[in-house]
Parts: structure tokens; C-alpha cells; sequence
């Protein structure tokens, strides 16, 4: 929806208005078409031609898929500008609208906002807040949940070669063995985190992560609640914290039916942080870190690309989700196809 008119300029208040709303990764939709949709990440507003919103992440019935986005007034302006013949549009798998006037047999959702709602948020001078230069909040977002597929795939990976009950236990000792490595001065000798390490199999995580394979109808966040407060062994409640954060929610993911997939992601964005951490502080001192994801996408930053600008969809490419875990889609919906993209 790019033209030079004077009545873009409202349109493009409306594109950060939708954009700053679809910021919130915790917020659930329901698609024109009835379909749960949370908005992982909003993606890039882009000032040049082609869809408004580019490498949105999106979680489409428990589907996790980055691709990009459009935004009209009406439904109908799609038509009026012939965005279906246009290869620069194949890769929209939401189409975002005021007035879904027409009803569009295409390969994408359709979600209608409120335009007050919309304009509220265009005109909120409360989203401006100070952000370190190196990345946007979206970007955050999208590193927030490059981390979770990272560790999700690596997971995968150890079950498909392992089986759940190794697997797991490679998993964790992985993590621990980086817990134990990264500290000048360890809060746990090596033979306290090998106890740890021995006992998971037969604990109450592993339990419950059996149970969760096997399709049992668990309350996730009741679940989730229950392994971060519940002792292990005689584990502080920071390691606890870690060790499901980089190994348990990652295991689930994958072993998840779509309903509890699309809870435990809903778990992921919306539970608080514990504590700040000094060196994020320092790092990104105006940056809040109310949220568990908010410090993940800056660990996950800082991990690989220091201050190097990224292109979130070239990083995404690079670790080759989609080759591991069936449930992650890039640029394009796993469910239609343009009329041009037809066999």
C-alpha cells in the first residue's frame, strides 16, 4: 500500500498505528476465518514498494510462521491494486483491514483490527520509547524467537536420534555443563549439577514432559507454573528458572499436540522476568526487561551479532527451522497457495 497522495499520509499513521498494536506478543486473535493468531513478532515496516510489514512472525494454529504482511482500509484494495499478480505479495499470509468489504479466496488469513483502536495507538506518544540504536523492538522480538526455535530444533534433533529419555538428559546436560563453564566463581560445584543431571529422568519434569508426548491434556501454564516452582533437588530457584527456560520449553515444544504448542508459546510471551541482569542493563540500559522474551531476544543478540546490523529473514534462513521442526513455515502459508504458485 505504497503512493506519494496526500491521503497515504493518514495510511501510513495507520501502518505504525496497527504495527505498535501488533507489538504485543501476548495478545490473542481470531482470524476472519475463526483461526487462533498471535503475533509473534510484527515485523519491519517497510518504506518501499511491496507489503507493509515484512518477516512477520506469526503463530497460525499452532504453526509458527515468518513471511510477510499487507494492511488496507478495505479488503476490496487488494483487487483495486492488483496485488495477486504481483510476485512482490506472494509471501503475505495475513492481510490486515478495517472493512473486510470483499471476501478474498486467496493464501492468506484476514484479520480485522478497530480503526479507533488503531488510531489511539498511531497518535500514543507512550510506544516512542528510548531504544538502543542496534535494533528495533521488533527486531528484539524476532531474536526473542530465533533463540526458542534455535533451542526448540536443537532439541528436536536430540529426541529424533536420542529418544526422549536420553535425548533430554544430553539436552540438559549440555545446558548445565554451559551453566557450570560461564561463571568466574560457581554457586554449584560440578558434582552438585552431575546429581541434578541424574535425577531429572526420574523427576516430576520428566514426568510431565512424558506425559505431554504421549497427548495428555495438560493445563499448560498450570504445568509450566508447577516446574518453576517445584524443587528438583536442592537447586536454587535461578537454576531451576534457566534449565526450563533452555532445555524443558524447548523439549515440550516439540513434543507438543497444536493446542499445547500454541499455550506454551502464549507462556513464553507473557510470563515476567524474575530479576534484571547487570551485563543486559549495561548493554541496553533504556530497554525494559519486564518480560522473560524481552531478555532472551537481547541474550540472543548479543550471542551471535554484537552491534553488526542483521537481516532478521537471512537469519532465520541460515539455521534451517524449517528442514527440523514440522511446525515452522518461511515465507508462506502451509495451508494455500497464489493461483500463479499452482501445480
Amino acid at each position: 500500500m505504497k503512493n506519494s497522495s496526500t491521503s497515504s499520509i493518514s495510511e501510513k499513521k495507520l501502518q505504525t498505528g496497527v504495527h505498535r498494536l501488533l507489538s504485543e506478543p501476548s495478545k490473542i486473535y481470531t482470524t476472519a476465518s475463526g483461526k487462533r493468531l498471535q503475533v509473534l513478532s510484527p515485523g519491519r515496516l517497510n518504506v518501499h514498494e511491496g507489503p507493509d510489514f515484512l518477516d512477520i512472525a506469526l503463530l497460525l494454529q499452532g504453526n509458527v510462521i515468518v513471511a510477510d504482511a499487507e494492511f488496507h482500509v478495505k479488503s476490496s484494495e487488494w483487487n483495486v491494486h492488483n496485488h495477486s499478480v504481483d510476485e512482490n505479495y506472494k509471501s503475505v499470509v495475513l492481510h490486515i483491514v478495517f472493512d473486510n468489504d470483499v471476501k478474498l479466496s486467496l493464501p492468506f488469513e484476514t484479520l480485522i483490527m478497530n480503526h479507533d483502536e488503531v488510531r489511539k495507538a498511531s497518535e500514543d506518544t507512550s510506544f516512542e520509547i528510548n531504544i538502543p540504536d542496534v535494533f528495533s523492538i521488533e527486531e528484539l522480538q524476532q531474536f526473542a524467537l530465533i533463540r526458542l526455535l534455535r533451542k526448540t530444533s536443537d532439541a528436536k534433533k536430540y529426541v529424533n536420534q536420542h529418544g526422549l529419555d536420553s535425548g533430554f538428559q544430553m539436552l540438559s546436560g549440555e545446558f548445565l555443563n554451559k551453566y557450570f563453564n560461564r561463571r568466574k566463581r560457581p554457586v554449584y560445584t560440578s558434582e552438585r549439577l552431575e546429581q541434578l543431571l541424574q535425577i531429572l529422568p526420574s523427576s516430576h519434569v520428566f514426568k510431565l514432559l512424558k506425559e505431554l508426548s504421549e497427548g495428555a491434556e495438560l493445563h499448560i501454564p498450570d504445568m509450566m507454573q508447577q516446574l518453576i516452582k517445584t524443587k528438583i533437588t536442592d537447586e536454587g530457584s535461578h537454576l531451576r528458572r534457566e534449565l526450563v527456560f533452555n532445555s524443558v520449553l524447548p523439549l515440550a515444544l516439540c513434543l507438543a499436540n497444536e493446542e499445547s504448542r500454541i499455550n506454551l508459546f502464549l507462556w513464553y510471551w507473557s510470563t515476567p522476568a524474575l530479576h534484571s541482569y547487570g551485563i543486559l542493563k549495561r548493554r541496553f540500559k533504556d530497554f525494559p526487561q519486564n518480560f522473560i522474551w524481552q531478555q532472551q531476544g537481547m541474550l540472543e543478540y548479543i550471542r551471535n551479532y554484537g552491534s553488526k546490523t542483521v537481516v532478521i529473514s537471512d537469519v532465520i534462513k541460515d539455521y534451517g527451522f524449517a528442514e527440523v521442526l514440522d511446525f515452522y513455515y518461511l515465507g508462506g502459508s502451509p495451508y494455500k497457495k497464489y493461483p500463479f504458485e499452482e501445480e
